[in-house]
């Protein structure tokens, strides 16, 4: 069971960077198009809630995958979040 749980932690951490990784094609996506009309801020700031809270859960309970994984989510979800602000079409 303990090398099931050491391969467990791995595979959080892993899979936490990862898909913190997956922010970065919208963020090269709006700045290549120089537009973020299209992309939904209120839902990244929603998903930025959620992390900023599993970040201070994983904090307090010294769980390192846990931090690693959602400080990856919140940088790729702050670099969407700072594009779609940077490149919003004001109203005319």
């Amino acid at each position: 069971m303990e090398t099931f749980d050491a391969v467990l932690k791995a595979l959080v951490g892993a899979v936490g960077v990862a898909s913190g990784a997956a922010y970065i094609p919208q963020a090269v996506r709006i700045w290549k198009r120089r537009s973020s009309d299209d992309v939904s801020v209120v839902t990244y700031l929603l998903f930025l809630l959620g992390q900023v809270i599993w970040l201070t859960y994983g904090v307090r309970f010294g769980l390192l995958e846990i931090v690693l994984g959602m400080s990856a989510n919140l940088a790729g979800n702050l670099a969407v979040i700072v594009s779609a602000l940077r490149f919003r079409t004001r109203p005319a």
